[in-house]
């Protein structure tokens, strides 16, 4: 049974391994990101992966940042009981409300005592 689980466990490592190296940067989102024309000072190699990019700026990364979170940020949940409440007593009351007020069960698992012994 161990050996098992250590010759499962070795193989699961090794496909992630492989997975990782071999992965496809072509597959990976293009981003006008990270500013990568930088060269190593001691080697003169290129400091990025993508030496071709760009440093984000100007109008078109201001537009781009604009819109990112915009549709996530936009609260369109509504609550019918809302449109009820006529007048609010103020904070830790309960506001008056048109029609009747919701009913609720004190005791829904129907415990007999709520002393602990």
């Amino acid at each position: 049974m161990k050996g098992i689980g250590i010759f499962l466990g070795t193989v699961g490592a090794s496909t992630f391994a492989l997975s990782m190296a071999f992965a496809n940067p072509g597959l990976l989102p293009a981003h006008p990101g990270y500013p990568a024309a930088g060269k190593s000072p001691v080697t003169g190699q290129a400091t990025a992966n993508d030496p071709g990019q760009t440093n984000a700026g100007g109008e078109k990364s201001l537009l781009s940042s604009q819109e990112f979170g915009s549709k996530a940020a936009m609260n369109d949940v509504s609550d019918p009981n809302r449109g009820r409440i006529q007048k609010s007593a103020g904070a830790g009351r309960l506001p008056e409300v048109e029609g009747p007020l919701n009913k609720t069960n004190p005791n829904p698992a129907g415990a007999k005592s709520t002393v602990i012994k």
